[in-house]
């Protein structure tokens, strides 16, 4: 069963009006969806929290949307008119990434009161520029025919580009140009205005430089778990191939299994939560930044499996063996040298218990988030709660059987972490250092 959801019809967008001002307009109105779906599930589930903590956050979510929009909306990204025309404006305003934005500006409140109003606004353009960007970049390798080397090749030049000590535009884009597929070139000039965006924004950022070490840690195993995703598509599908590299890659704790610890990177939210830091009037002690990544590492492999769980049918029309498949198809899924046209036996109780262990991610999550700071405002059951309300929704609405099955098993969870929280680890004045040399979740090579 599925609820539509149409943010088109978000008072103020229009269709021949600006075209920035349309992009805030539309992921206001996927904001005040979700909130509302989420407020509307306080009525089948006991979280253990008043559904006024979803209101609260979402209002203020919506109300720093306005204030971004009146200070200009994304006017300042510096992305010329004539980019967003065409195919490439319907990637830019596609509801993919309009939703995938506004989950991004959900994690803002995070670092909320640490961050004063204009850099709250400051890190918010920042985000939604570099959500366009690495999503185009994955859209380009999950519908391309790249082997594991072009894509490994696309995605470091790619994503080198926003945190190298020099960059030339003009050779950015034409070695970009080169390394796309001959279809996907329109979004050259798309990618080459978002790197120099981000290089712009995360440079006048005031803490950027602290926190790069961080960011680019996060990418160079972005980069090789969304590589490791070759293994999963025909023609070049290798589900043990794939299994024996995801395994190899880092996680906070050791019982994980490979799509898990996968599951963990080929998301960003991650690398959003980095970014608001480097707006941030206050940092994280050592123990309590990596007890923050830790927590971060865990929502992202929560927003992974809730996708692949939601994208099976669609994922194998494009021949893609996806984390869901491989997590409860078997011996049997790992043997197959194709997947496209598979019709799998896979019942309601496989999305139950694949779900269940996506709670436990959940439950991780929160024990993590508890350990890096004070949550005053619940922020991480807010988030708990939106993110299931946006990964289980796609172009047609919001998928409610899976939605229902996955918050049985995360209610239970919500109630124990809101009724036992321990004292947080404090934090720090900007700019103390902290002798930090090696992160639990450095790079695998």
């Amino acid at each position: 069963m599925r609820t539509e959801i149409n943010p088109d019809t978000s008072e103020g967008a229009t269709e021949g009006g600006d075209r920035r001002t349309d992009h805030l307009e539309l992921i206001r109105g996927l904001v005040h969806h979700f909130g509302r779906v989420a407020e509307g599930l306080f009525e089948y589930h006991d979280f253990g929290f008043p559904r006024e903590v979803i209101r609260r956050h979402i209002d203020t979510i919506e109300a720093d949307l306005g204030r971004l929009r009146a200070s200009g909306g994304l006017d300042d990204l510096g992305l010329p008119e004539e980019i967003l025309a065409g195919q490439v404006r319907g990637i830019w305003n596609s509801k993919k990434n309009l939703r995938y934005a506004a989950g991004a500006l959900m994690i803002s409140n995070r670092f909320r009161q640490e961050t004063r109003p204009e850099n709250r606004l400051r890190a918010s353009r920042l985000k939604v520029v570099y959500e366009a960007f690495l999503d185009t970049i994955d859209d380009a390798i999950d519908s391309g025919d790249y082997n594991f080397g072009d894509a490994l090749d696309l995605m470091r030049h790619c994503l080198g580009s926003l945190t190298a000590p020099s960059f030339d535009g003009s050779r950015f884009r034409e070695e970009l140009y080169d390394r796309l597929l001959p279809e996907q070139r329109p979004v050259t000039d798309l990618l080459t205005a978002l790197a120099i965006a981000f290089r712009r924004g995360f440079q006048d950022s005031p803490h950027g430089d602290v926190l790069r070490t961080e960011l680019e840690r996060f990418q160079t195993n972005w980069i090789l778990g969304e590589a490791y995703t070759m293994y999963q598509k025909d023609p070049t599908l290798d589900v043990h191939g794939f299994l024996a590299a995801a395994g190899h890659l880092p996680a906070p704790d050791d019982d994980l299994e490979p799509w898990e610890r996968i599951a963990g990177w080929i998301s960003h939210t991650a690398a959003d939560t980095l970014l608001d830091l480097c707006f941030a009037d206050t940092t994280l002690s050592p123990e309590a930044l990596e007890a923050h990544l830790n927590a971060w590492f865990y929502f992202d492999a929560v927003a992974t499996l809730a996708n692949n769980a939601m994208d099976l049918t669609k994922d194998l029309e494009e021949g893609i063996a996806n984390i869901f498949l491989i997590a409860r198809g078997g011996e049997e899924i790992r043997a197959l040298s194709r997947v496209r046209g598979l019709r799998p036996n896979l019942s309601m109780r496989d999305y139950e218990a694949y779900l269940a262990r996506t709670a436990e991610m959940a439950r991780r999550n929160l024990e993590y988030a508890a350990r890096s700071g004070a949550d005053p405002d619940s922020f991480y059951p807010f988030l708990a709660i939106m993110a299931p309300v946006v990964m289980f929704t796609d172009e047609t609405g919001i998928r409610e059987d899976i939605l229902h099955a996955y918050l049985r098993s995360l209610a239970p969870v919500l109630r124990e972490a809101t009724a036992t929280r321990p004292p947080p680890i404090p934090t720090i004045p900007l700019g103390t250092r902290s002798g930090r040399s090696r992160s639990v979740r450095s790079a695998s090579s």
